[in-house]
């Protein structure tokens, strides 16, 4: 295997080559997955065998340890084929740097034995925690754990409280998946095979050595750490949102060509075209759509490159630079939603088939561009601000 610190370029073409390798299964599940409201076991088993979910797992647990650029890429080639297991393979990935921050006695225990140990993580802090004698007592109700139902171990947030039930600061905890009880909660129009159902918890002791700090597990300092690999000094929550918003313009894309592919052998109704790109308005439109697209594109690839960058060079993002990459996400999916707007235009009245796959594309894009990490006007508010030195107002970048 090649290593992303020796020959980045190579890994990230290897891993996308991987993607169309297995796409056929990828797609062949997409209508149990929309049925059933989780990734088929087929699915599953092909995230596994092309070692996806291990992307931004260490090399020293036998992960690929591979950079942004690289997950971007996998995450747009992907939503070619199910934009639902791109959105889990992104969440896969996204927890396991998560899971970095943990202490060495955590790590050991999730990926000592298993280096494809799949985590999700919930950042809603509907949980509480109380200290007990070797570590917590955890209760709460967590929704919207993508890929839950796959995975093998979850970070759940939580507030901590004192003897007197007062909140006294805020945690991270790593729990095994067998401990969870799922509640079927996800009833959506979009991305329905993510299976982002609620996990359950009451009164479970988690050991002190799978508890952080929620201060610990957003801290950026480990930026400059030249003892760590690149991909371990990486922004992990802008990280998270760039590789979030590449779904989505995935999503574009694979829609993108399914109108091209399409319109020669549609007509224009009421008009007398016979085939779409006859029509000089039809062709004109669509150009306008594929350069917002390649526009959302460019948005995420920046983010991507300036993370990465960082991450090799050991240098520290300023907020400055971080508030940019939330102005990008949110810029990057909000352009693709436009655009999958004008491309249901495009195709006809045929796009809102059950059987035409480009509905499906419209409203899984839709569902994912509407994940708090992604919001336009927040990323514009953010981007806006640090003009003017004005307060983050969102808890991390």
């Amino acid at each position: 295997m090649t290593n992303e610190r020796t020959d980045p370029k190579a890994l990230r073409e290897e891993l996308v080559g991987r993607v169309h390798k297995f796409g056929p299964i990828f797609a062949e599940g997409v209508p149990e997955g929309e049925r059933e409201r989780r990734l088929p076991e087929a699915t599953v088993q092909a995230i596994d065998d092309a070692q996806l979910g291990m992307i931004w797992t260490a090399s020293a647990y036998g992960g690929l340890e591979a950079d942004v650029r690289a997950l971007s890429g996998v995450a747009k080639a992907l939503s070619h084929y199910c934009p639902s297991t791109s959105w889990v393979v992104n969440n896969i990935n996204g927890s396991n740097l998560l899971a970095a921050k943990f202490p060495k006695a955590a790590l050991d225990e999730v990926f000592g034995n298993d280096p494809g140990a799949k985590l999700a993580s919930i950042f809603a802090a509907a949980g509480t925690a109380v200290r007990t004698e070797g570590g917590y007592l955890l209760t709460g109700s967590w929704p919207y754990g993508t890929g839950i139902l796959h995975n093998d171990w979850a970070i759940l947030v939580a507030k901590e409280l004192d003897g007197d039930g007062e909140v006294v600061g805020g945690l991270s905890l790593l729990v095994p998946v067998a401990d969870l009880t799922v509640e079927d909660t996800w009833h959506t129009v979009g991305m329905r095979a993510t299976g982002s159902n609620s996990a359950v918890l009451r009164e479970a002791f988690v050991p002190e050595h799978r508890v952080i700090s929620g201060e610990a597990q957003r801290s950026r300092a480990s930026a400059t750490d030249t003892a760590l690999p690149p991909l371990f000094r990486t922004a992990a929550i802008a990280a998270m949102a760039t590789v979030c918003a590449s779904v989505v313009v995935g999503v574009g894309q694979a829609a993108q060509a399914l109108v091209i592919e399409e319109a020669p052998k549609r007509g224009i109704a009421p008009s007398r075209y016979t085939s779409q790109p006859e029509s000089q308005t039809f062709v004109s439109a669509l150009g306008k759509t594929a350069l917002t697209i390649d526009a959302a594109e460019l948005h995420v690839n920046r983010a991507a490159e300036v993370l990465d960058e960082a991450a090799y060079t050991a240098t520290e993002l300023p907020d400055a630079e971080l508030r940019r990459i939330r102005g990008d996400v949110g810029q990057a999916v909000n352009l693709t939603t436009v655009a999958l707007d004008e491309l249901m235009w495009a195709h006809g009245a045929g796009a809102f088939a059950e059987s035409n796959m480009l509905q499906q594309y419209w409203r899984d894009a839709n569902t994912a561009a509407r994940h708090a990490m992604l919001n336009p006007r927040i990323g514009q508010e953010l981007y806006g601000g640090a003009f003017f030195g004005l307060d983050i107002v969102v808890p991390s970048l």
